[in-house]
């Protein structure tokens, strides 16, 4: 099987459903306006805290204001403008994400591809590893792991490292066990490559692609994952704003419909754009993959 769809069959999502419905010719402006809401968000993640107009931690506010003039997305339990505790919450919520990702992404290829590359006993024991890992429920795993190491955003993001880097290891090594005995790779080593130079010039350059894909797909569910965590009280602790903690201090005032839905669609909206961009970048890199 091709490794890109080997890559990207893992992550057959429901937007990856629904990227499929679209018409092939309307794919680019999806895709195109999916990049936009990815780069408009990036960039509140990095200018927000001087785009809001009010201090996301200042209590001098009425309480339960309706979404209005001055107060676009209302106020809180406490009086905090919540238009400004989402911009700047996008510093957590979309920052943390994509280092985590990035992390994984990196702890997940480094495995695969020595597993791969060296096979025998190093391959059997990184793969039960990684097996041992796939085996329980990932958000019940991450659950657990940050409950044991206490609730605060570094070991949420622990926890879900824990459990987001195998699907990038298993994919690795099925493309690297495909790759080892390519003459490109036998040429290099009967040329004095060492392993390490030849797993760092000939097999990475030809699993970047189809990890870079998984990777924009990873930020949607790594984002879903953090907010998941705080929501439950295992990540972000008040008075620090983060869309997850947000949503779950919205729970007890579930009448006051604004205090959720704003911070919800703030998710929907990120992890919508960065599925159907690597829904796009999926399709760029192997047109003829199949869709069903």
């Amino acid at each position: 099987m091709d490794p890109m769809i080997v890559a990207t069959e893992v992550k057959r999502s429901w937007t990856r459903r629904l990227w499929l419905k679209i018409p092939r010719e309307l794919r680019t402006v999806v895709g195109g306006f999916a990049c936009l809401v990815a780069i408009f968000w990036i960039l509140v993640c990095i200018f927000g805290g001087a785009l809001v107009p009010h201090d996301p931690l200042a209590q001098d506010l009425p309480r339960f204001l309706a979404p209005g003039r001055g107060n676009w997305f209302g106020t809180d339990e406490l009086g905090r403008d919540e238009f400004s505790r989402i911009f700047v919450g996008a510093r957590v919520s979309i920052a943390l994400p994509l280092l985590l990702v990035g992390m994984s992404m990196t702890v997940g290829t480094i495995v695969g591809i020595i597993a791969g590359f060296f096979g025998r006993w190093v391959d059997e024991v990184l793969m039960r590893i990684t097996d041992l890992v796939l085996s329980f429920p990932t958000v019940i795993l991450a659950m657990a792991t940050a409950a044991a190491l206490g609730a605060s955003l570094f070991n949420a993001v622990a926890a879900a490292l824990i459990v987001s880097w195998p699907p990038y290891a298993r994919v690795v090594r099925s493309m690297v066990l495909s790759l080892r005995g390519s003459n490109f790779v036998s040429s290099g080593r009967l040329l004095g490559f060492s392993p390490l130079k030849s797993m760092r010039l000939d097999i990475l350059p030809n699993v970047r692609g189809p990890i870079l894909v998984m990777a924009s797909l990873d930020i949607g569910t790594a984002t879903l994952l953090l907010a998941g965590l705080s929501f439950l009280g295992l990540g972000a602790k008040p008075p620090l704003p983060e869309w997850g903690s947000m949503i779950s201090a919205a729970v007890v005032n579930f009448d006051k419909w604004w205090l959720g839905v704003f911070p919800g669609l703030a998710i929907l909206t990120v992890v919508m754009a960065f599925n159907f961009i690597g829904d796009a970048l999926r399709d760029a890199f192997d047109p003829e993959a199949v869709r069903v």
